[in-house]
């Protein structure tokens, strides 16, 4: 491993001959879709000295790309993919081939995820929301709208507030109990001075004096490996928090031991001297701002800023490090290619102007970034970024006074996000069709290499991928419908009426339904095109209910639902309990994968209990199979075995009570 260290130590300051740009190491991928015929068309910026472009496909939950679909030309910039349909996305990956005089010197990747008119993400999970008990009142009403947020988001909350001195284990345990208890736990967000676990011996900043133990936040996401404490003896590093030594409470490992089950992030604001607000005053601010901007109430132009101190290097192995790569990566899916700008100012910049996201890179310290600044810079500046993403040497190791990797969630108007990426690669194209940045965290962690590339210093997997900031953050937020007012009569359920969202773009509203205020809310409604709703079917008791709007969000991507954050309001209500089976049963249905090669999932959201038919129709009306399930009112999961049927094009239709829903799919 140690031999590892000194390769990156070489390849970071032994520089080799230098290449192009960075953007040359990224094929800038955006997409447009077509509803009739259903189609996908990718579109990239040329790259010079590139002899074929290569286009992959696959799900997004797939962990392999399929076969290329096609190998094109230098002179093409496009491809129009027509095996797909509506309400569906896809993700691909365009692989392009750069020679130098005849020789092949590196390939540059580009990655989207694309749809037409992808289906909005109703339910995102459970979050299970570790409060430092230094914030729990002086940050009350902060938290409480945090949670209100995060829960009208789609997540169910689990929360447990520890206090400082609670080591990394006892939080793994609370944190594992929640998974095992509750079926549905994706996330992990920890908010103040949590127990910061420390890992391995390793250095991908490449400094020697630098390698041991890093801040691992990973342990606490992966929840199926084995973590042990016994093998590294490393304790030559100047630095004390680095040094690693059997059973001294840091852990031995590197890289992950398993592929991580939870997204995970922490908004971490103490020990910043350099700042004259208070601990407590700064989490007071990032809440605040935090709040503002799932309002769609912060101006934010959907642009990027790149600021480059250090170009391309070429190893001696004859790879490449392009670490500001990420950047003309990730941002042309969400943004655009022509969104994107370089700066040699990145600070001043934010100071002065709002922008998406923003990416700097320089050789560093603990507090500062060469061409980017200091940590006593952000103090003395705001940051009208949302999504910062840094790199250089040092500050990676995040858990120190005036860290620069923590320091813009410090300012007075606060960048919300922050991570250090080059090393490895980050990749953040699913959020252009709606993702939060937590779940591009928990790919760029479980990335080994082969996923999404490049990889050339085999650093893929290893414990120091982290997050600063809320991880359930999207690019794009719809203004909320407001004035949620509930009356309910005796055996009549509840009627809700509300207040229109002032986005013009508004299609409708879902209406959902939960037992507790951040517990499991139940969609109950179709897409609701007025400004009231009657719930009529459930069990008598007290009731929480949510509105969302929803509108049809187009993006360099393609276009997806977009949902706004729901209000809520609670109420005991009691219904008139006719037999469910003369009920019309309202219902919806989503499908995933899509396409599928050997399993096919029919998620079912019902508003009561029901008995329901699936069956599978291929374009010619030929039913391959029909099941008969028992659907309980909420979410309903059914797995089909698909493996056998020939590819191409069917549908799953779902009949239950007098309503009938018929979608698409496609076997691969």
């Amino acid at each position: 491993m140690k031999q590892i260290f000194t390769l990156l130590f070489v390849s970071l300051f032994c520089y080799g001959a230098k290449a192009q740009t960075c953007a040359d190491f990224a094929v800038q991928l955006t997409a447009t879709t077509q509803v009739s015929p259903a189609r996908i068309t990718l579109r990239w910026k040329p790259l010079s000295d590139t002899n074929i472009y290569k286009v992959y496909k696959k799900t997004k939950a797939s962990l392999t790309w399929s076969a290329s679909m096609v190998t094109l030309h230098s002179f093409d910039s496009a491809y129009t993919d027509t095996t797909v349909i509506v309400d569906s996305a896809y993700e691909y990956f365009v692989a392009a081939d750069h020679y130098v005089g005849g020789t092949y010197k590196w390939t540059a990747t580009g990655y989207i995820y694309a749809g037409i008119k992808s289906p909005a993400m109703h339910s995102k999970g459970g979050l299970v929301l570790m409060v430092d008990s230094t914030y729990v009142d002086s940050c009350a009403d902060g938290l409480h709208k945090l949670m209100k947020d995060i829960s009208g988001d789609g997540w169910q909350i689990f929360r447990h507030d520890v206090s400082r001195s609670l080591n990394d284990t006892a939080v793994k345990r609370l944190i594992k109990a929640d998974y095992t208890n509750n079926a549905n736990v994706k996330a992990v967000l920890l908010v103040g001075h949590v127990a910061v676990p420390y890992s391995g011996d390793l250095n991908p900043d490449g400094h020697p004096d630098h390698l041991g133990a890093w801040p691992a936040d990973v342990y606490y996401a992966d929840l199926t490996g084995t973590w042990t404490d016994a093998a590294v003896s490393d304790t030559a590093s100047p630095y004390s928090w680095t040094k690693n030594g059997p059973g001294d409470g840091k852990w031995d490992q590197t890289q992950i031991p398993a592929l991580t089950a939870l997204q995970v992030s922490r908004i971490d604001l103490y020990n910043m001297p350099a700042f004259a607000s208070t601990d407590i005053q700064r989490m007071r601010n990032y809440l605040a701002k935090d709040h503002i901007y799932k309002m769609d109430s912060l101006y934010v132009r959907r642009s990027a800023i790149v600021s480059d101190n250090f170009g391309v290097f070429t190893l001696s192995s004859g790879g490449h490090e392009a670490f500001a790569s990420t950047a003309w990566r990730s941002f042309p899916p969400m943004l655009t290619r022509d969104s994107i700008a370089p700066t040699s100012a990145l600070i001043q910049n934010l100071d002065t102007a709002s922008f998406q996201w923003a990416y700097g890179c320089g050789g560093g310290s603990f507090s500062s970034a060469g061409g980017i600044g200091a940590t006593s810079d952000f103090a003395s500046h705001n940051m009208k970024g949302i999504f910062t993403v840094l790199f250089g040497s040092y500050f990676g190791d995040w858990n120190v006074s005036n860290n620069f990797l923590r320091a813009p969630l410090c300012s007075n108007t606060p960048a919300l996000t922050s991570c250090w990426a080059g090393r490895p690669n980050w990749y953040f194209h699913h959020m252009g069709l709606g993702e939060n940045i937590g779940f591009s965290t928990w790919w760029s962690q479980n990335n080994d290499g082969g996923i999404y590339g490049p990889s050339d210093v085999g650093i893929n997997q290893w414990v120091h991928v982290a997050l600063m900031g809320d991880l359930t953050l999207r690019n794009q937020y719809i203004k909320p419908a407001t004035n949620l007012v509930i009356t309910h009569t005796a055996l009549h359920g509840a009627n809700l009426s509300w207040t229109a969202s002032a986005d013009a773009s508004v299609l409708g509203y879902y209406v959902y339904r939960a037992t507790s205020e951040f517990g499991n809310y139940q969609k109950i409604s179709g897409m609701v095109t007025t400004l009231t709703f009657h719930d009529t079917v459930g069990s008598d008791g007290l009731k929480f209910y949510m509105v969302r709007p929803v509108k049809l969000q187009t993006t360099p991507s393609g276009a997806y639902y977009n949902l706004g954050i729901g209000i809520t309001d609670s109420a005991t209500v009691s219904f008139n309990h006719v037999a469910v089976e003369n009920v019309s049963v309202s219902f919806d249905f989503n499908l995933y994968p899509n396409p599928a090669s050997n399993v096919i999932n029919v998620a079912i959201d019902a508003q009561a209990t029901s008995t329901a038919t699936l069956s599978l129709v291929n374009i010619k009306g030929e039913r391959f199979a029909t099941a008969t399930k028992q659907i309980q009112q909420g979410a309903n999961v059914f797995s089909l075995q698909v493996a056998d049927l020939p590819a191409g094009i069917y549908t799953v239709q779902v009949t239950a009570g007098a309503n009938t829903m018929v979608k698409k799919w496609i076997k691969l």
